[in-house]
């Protein structure tokens, strides 16, 4: 059989009489007052990061820009710069104009600049925040105030090194009196001193480590694979004492098999290891979030068309232009309403054993990593994973596009394929039918990016059910039922319904992928 097909036997006789007869018209049925998706903000800890909009704030207005300015540390110096009050909370600040339909479940994170006299002091810098007056606690007390009054969850702090002096009465002055409940640590407590320290006080505060990584994975000249991590490696050492463990920096153009790969080999590290509470955050990634539950540390932002020349960003630039693409994280977060993250000790990890390779031909002005510039870089990532259940079958002509799918501890169920990269031609999707061994899985279900077709397999008939979708930016479900082929155990729907429905609700001008959900009445 050749590789690019995983279509087995079995499962091609049974969905065979599926496929014939599909109708080609798609006349969806609304379901008036019937939504899918929960109106309660949900309890994961995911948080939109100013970083990247810290990066793109310098250069408005110039007539030119030399992109090399922004670049290591003379650009991290100009994005520290940009965090002010008047950026963060002034009149179209980012926490009064950023994604209004989901800040209820997002913390807002302050990223590096919101501190006075360095990185660990922990005292909100008067300077950039003059509205904010009194000792240190009352400042931050005030600045949460602002955050959660602007509809977010609440504000959230990031640290390079951990606190000076007291650490029990930073913690205190953090969680119970300023009511900061997310700490994003950027490299510190190397021995967890913070996470025992927090548990004896009890406090209400999560904790995010990380290891730390180049942007890119591995020997990037050849494969750029991430290796795999054993159990007693550095990584899973952080993974098993801290509450979030953060992926960590990519590149805007190579980030999703950057990603991938890294999460891949965490989540075969972790696997069997009940005793692992923490979660995965996969960054920007929010479609990975959504379909791996894993949390998502969001930085994508709509600023565009500000910088002179070709309005150069390091964080996201190329042909996906994800900062047009603010639907995705509207559609993930509500989905992680229905579904939650969940630990990656819980149930077992199917990678497949073949790899795609991206790749990429770095411009200046696309990485914040000089040496980048100019040179070919390859990632790899597996092709298939899945989590908790058997890997997608996948058919395609020619190359395939990453699929991975996950079964939650809930019953719930999503799966998801994403775009490709090689030089010359960033983020294409190829052409792919996806089966999806469902079987016992309740639902509800979720299906991000684009697809030929889906077809779900199931362990007993659907007859006499309803199939019922809706696009998760939305808030009313539509009746599909003659839109779908419902043959036995198996549910097969085309493209065209899947796109038509979880695109139904698309912001326009917005270029993000189809995210819907599908549930049975």
């Amino acid at each position: 059989m050749s590789r690019r097909r995983f279509l087995g036997a079995s499962i091609a006789t049974t969905i065979a009489p599926a496929m014939s007869g599909l109708s080609q018209s798609v006349g969806l049925e609304r379901k008036r007052g019937m939504n899918l998706v929960p109106t309660k903000p949900c309890d994961a800890p995911n948080y939109w990061c100013t970083w990247a909009v810290q990066n793109y704030m310098y250069g408005h207005g110039l007539r030119t820009l030399d992109a090399t300015l922004l670049e290591g540390d003379a650009g991290a110096q100009l994005a520290r710069a940009a965090m002010t009050e008047d950026n963060v909370l002034g009149v179209g600040g980012w926490a009064k104009e950023f994604y209004r339909k989901v800040r209820g479940d997002l913390f807002l994170l302050l990223d590096d600049g919101w501190e006075s006299g360095g990185m660990a002091t922990f005292e909100l810098a008067t300077a950039k925040f003059p509205s904010f007056t009194g000792d240190a606690t009352e400042r931050l007390r005030g600045l949460n105030r602002a955050v959660k009054e602007a509809g977010w969850r609440s504000a959230a702090l990031w640290c390079r090194n951990t606190p000076e002096g007291d650490r029990g009465g930073h913690l205190e002055t953090l969680s119970n009196d300023a009511g900061i409940r997310y700490w994003k640590i950027d490299i510190g407590d190397p021995n967890f001193e913070l996470v025992q320290l927090r548990d004896r006080m009890r406090l209400p505060l999560r904790l995010e480590h990380v290891h730390g990584e180049s942007a890119v994975n591995g020997n990037w000249h050849k494969d750029g694979r991430f290796g795999s991590q054993p159990w007693a490696s550095r990584r899973m050492v952080i993974l098993r004492n801290t509450d979030v463990y953060r992926t960590y920096d990519v590149t805007s153009i190579l980030s999703l098999p950057t990603t991938l790969d890294r999460l891949a080999a965490m989540l075969k590290g972790a696997e069997g290891h009940a005793e692992v509470k923490a979660l995965l955050n996969v960054e920007d990634e929010v479609y990975v979030a959504a379909a791996m539950g894993c949390t998502m540390g969001v930085m994508r932002h709509p600023l565009t068309g500000l910088r002179p020349g070709d309005d150069a960003d390091l964080f996201f630039n190329g042909s996906r232009q994800a900062k047009r693409r603010l639907d995705e994280v509207v559609r993930a977060v509500r989905w992680q309403r229905i579904a939650a993250p969940f630990s990656p000790g819980i149930g077992a990890v199917a990678i497949d054993d073949e790899v795609l390779t991206d790749s990429w031909r770095f411009a200046k002005g696309q990485s914040w990593e000089s040496e980048l510039i100019g040179a070919e870089v390859r990632q790899g990532a597996p092709a298939r994973m899945a989590r908790g259940m058997a890997l997608p079958e996948v058919k395609a002509k020619g190359e395939r596009p990453f699929v991975f799918a996950a079964r939650f501890p809930n019953g719930a169920l999503a799966v998801a394929a994403q775009e490709r990269t090689r030089v010359g031609e960033a983020w294409y999707m190829p052409e792919c039918e996806v089966t999806l061994p469902v079987e016992d899985a309740p639902g509800p279900y979720g299906v991000f990016g684009n697809f030929k077709s889906l077809t779900m397999v199931f362990d007993q008939p659907l007859h006499g059910k309803r199939v019922l979708a809706q696009d998760l930016a939305g808030d009313e479900a539509m009746d599909i039922t003659g839109d779908v082929q419902v043959r036995g155990k198996v549910l097969h729907l085309s493209g065209e319904v899947m796109r038509k429905v979880g695109l139904r609700s698309a912001t326009p001008g917005d270029l993000s992928a189809p995210g819907l959900v599908i549930a049975f009445a």
